[in-house]
């Protein structure tokens, strides 16, 4: 658009429409005196406006049957509603009104550091919340990406507004925005709808262009180090350990490696002892944990970041004793990716990839973050139906190709906390991700 919105738009056949914004001012943006900027903005953005307080905003949402969401993370912020298709127009009004009339006032932020350091608490009951958390902030540590959303609570008691105040100054500019939307609404009648709430002329936008480069020039002079190190917090008082072990992987345009990855992740899979199956459960880990308790759950991960990279990798929850050898199981299954892989299970992988990506078609939410991700973190939106020819691509050579680039004899980032007393030393961690082979 002429003020430097970017409009991404998605027509079809459905009752209700979603539409969001994304911005590029996540926890990593923070400058040292703003930290918690993003964690409080999530909380206050839909608080007030200079038009309208708080109990009219919700009123307005009352009115359209709507709800609206903002997600602060560490590399980008999101807000989205999902409202009935022929109140589009009132939602857009209210996000214009949200964007270009927002106010933060000092009674607020008071109010929300209470609520925050509320959160923090029942965060911290959150074990695996907790270890995730903790994972991307020891593994891109004295870098950009170590900021957590959620900061010292030290620093959010002393948080004050002028802080906040900067920070959305900063980074919320409409030419940074993105506005997608996935629903009955087509392009033509969004850009009506843009124009009539969103009123900045192209001089306006000419006086914020520099702002953007500044920016972008910003953005693209990051470093994100991968640091292979490890976080330990014994507590004797919790009966089980809490262990997250990551590698650095590929980046989100690096596809071929990317979508590999992917598979590898389906091919270790998941299990917790709420899966049904028994001994018919595919990944071996899971079907070792059934008949030997060897843990009581595990979930492997790849989570990406600031487009340039990500971590692949496990987290499980295990008794005491059964540390060592869960350790060990996930070492042999690794390690198997790089040499004896067989095509049965990158096949089952592959299949179980494209289901998950079709079943994001049924959901509107659902899509929609899925073109955020594939928008911010890729450039540009892969379709589905190429996305699923990649999946097929994949071979058994392949994976192990991948595998032996990115896991194969790589320092890990390990994070545990809980009753760890069990868990190996990090060289033996470290020593397992590679055979002598002759």
């Amino acid at each position: 658009m002429n003020n430097g919105l970017r409009l991404i738009c998605e027509y079809r056949n459905s009752f209700t429409t979603t539409i969001g914004c994304f911005v590029p001012a996540g926890a990593m943006y923070e400058m040292p005196e703003e930290r918690g900027s993003v964690l409080f903005l999530e909380h206050l953005l839909f608080k007030r406006t200079k038009n309208k307080n708080k109990e009219q905003l919700e009123n307005i949402l009352q009115e359209i049957g709507g709800k609206v969401t903002a997600i602060a993370m560490r590399d980008i912020f999101i807000f989205y509603g999902t409202v009935l298709s022929c109140k589009v127009d009132k939602l857009i009004q209210l996000f214009a009104d949200i964007i270009l009339n927002g106010e933060i006032c000092d009674k607020d932020v008071i109010q929300e550091k209470n609520i925050i350091l509320h959160e923090l608490c029942q965060i911290e009951s959150n074990r695996e919340k907790v270890v995730m958390d903790y994972l991307p902030s020891i593994a891109y540590q004295d870098t950009a990406l170590g900021n957590s959303v959620y900061p010292e609570t030290d620093i959010i008691k002393k948080f004050c507004t002028k802080n906040l105040i900067e920070f959305r100054n900063r980074l919320f500019q409409i030419c940074c925005m993105t506005m997608i939307s996935t629903g009955s609404i087509n392009l033509k009648e969004l850009q009506e709808i843009i124009c009539k709430h969103f009123k900045c002329d192209v001089e306006d936008y000419k006086s914020i262009f520099g702002i953007f480069n500044k920016m972008q020039s910003y953005r693209e002079s990051l470093e994100y180090r991968f640091s292979a190190a490890e976080l330990r917090l014994r507590d004797d008082d919790n009966e089980l350990g809490y262990v997250a072990i990551g590698l650095e992987g590929s980046s989100y345009k690096q596809r071929e490696d990317h979508i590999a990855l992917t598979v590898a992740k389906e091919i270790i899979g998941s299990w917790d002892k709420t899966c049904s199956g028994r001994n018919n459960n595919a990944p071996y880990i899971a079907h070792l944990a059934f008949n030997t308790d060897l843990c009581y759950m595990y979930k492997s991960f790849f989570h990406n970041w600031a487009q340039t990279t990500s971590i692949w990798g496990c987290y499980f929850v295990c008794d005491k004793l059964c540390l060592l050898h869960m350790i060990r199981a996930l070492q042999k299954e690794w390690m198997k990716l790089c040499t004896t892989i067989t095509e049965k299970e990158v096949c089952r992988a592959v299949n179980q990839c494209v289901t998950n990506n079709l079943t994001i078609l049924d959901d509107p939410t659902n899509r929609f973050f899925d073109i955020v991700e594939n928008v911010f973190r890729y450039g540009c939106y892969e379709p589905i139906e190429q996305r699923i020819a990649e999946y097929e691509k994949i071979t058994v050579d392949k994976i192990r190709e991948v595998s032996e680039k990115y896991i194969y004899d790589q320092s890990p980032v390990v994070i545990a906390l809980g009753r760890i007393e069990n868990l190996p030393d990090y060289p033996i961690i470290r020593n397992g991700l590679y055979l002598l082979r002759y």
